[in-house]
């Protein structure tokens, strides 16, 4: 059978006041000697407006992408702090990349195999929505390359726990403390986030360091998860708390 998209009505949050703190709250250290920054998916591929998932967006509505343009670039802004801070001083810095493993994108899950067809129709063929491995919509934008002593790990799964071994290495490494960043809040971001403070790390989204499409999304992610999973404090924050302060 198909399946018909209908409106829904706007989503009402309950407000912190009303939220029960005392039955969801929780102590989360930041361990700033054992803590790495994750990357998410900071590729040409969800960036350029010549790449795959930003040409598609832009074909399709050049209001939403100019709009998501702009998040993105103070995203990146806040990010090349984030990757100072945490260089400067050492410490573990992890990029991971989405896209097929496979050129013709065999190896993806159907239902984003299937993104991809509809993706490509909408387009007449000239725009697809993932970047294959090797391609220059798969490559970490210029301004946020990695170094040689950095991991960068391909995915072709939202979460990185899927189908990276980062859980192990990160373990092999002794983090306890990750800063999450990069691109989508709501899809990669927030997959890969949720896995691991469900395996027991301390974990903190870098709010003003992530982006996607919808800022609703954005907002109901950061809302949810540092209300249940972990916490969502702001770049400068994380600065401060990479001091001890």
């Amino acid at each position: 059978m198909g399946w018909v998209l209908t409106a829904t009505k706007p989503t009402t949050f309950l407000s912190d006041a009303d939220w029960p703190h005392e039955c969801f709250d929780f102590q989360l250290p930041f361990e700033r000697h054992q803590a790495a920054l994750v990357v998410v998916d900071m590729q040409n591929y969800c960036v350029s407006p010549d790449n795959d998932l930003g040409r598609s967006l832009r074909c399709k509505d050049s209001r939403l992408f100019h709009e998501y343009s702009e998040r993105v670039a103070k995203v990146i802004d806040n990010i090349e702090v984030l990757l100072d801070g945490f260089r400067s001083r050492g410490l573990l810095v992890v990029f991971t990349r989405h896209g097929s493993l496979l050129p013709d994108g065999r190896d993806l899950i159907a239902r984003r195999r299937s993104r991809e067809d509809i993706s490509l129709e909408a387009s007449f063929g000239q725009s697809g929505h993932m970047a294959a491995i090797g391609s220059e919509g798969h490559q970490i934008i210029p301004r946020l390359s990695s170094r040689p002593n950095e991991l960068v790990l391909d995915k072709n799964t939202s979460s990185a726990f899927n189908s990276t071994a980062i859980d192990s290495y990160l373990r092999n490494l002794e983090i306890s403390t990750l800063v999450v960043a990069g691109i989508a809040t709501d899809m990669c971001v927030m997959t890969t986030s949720l896995d691991a403070a469900d395996r027991g790390w301390n974990v903190f989204i870098a709010s003003d360091a992530c982006a996607t499409i919808d800022p609703g999304m954005q907002e109901a992610v950061l809302l949810h998860f540092r209300r249940v999973f972990g916490r969502t404090p702001r770049t400068l924050e994380i600065l401060s708390l990479l001091e001890g302060q």
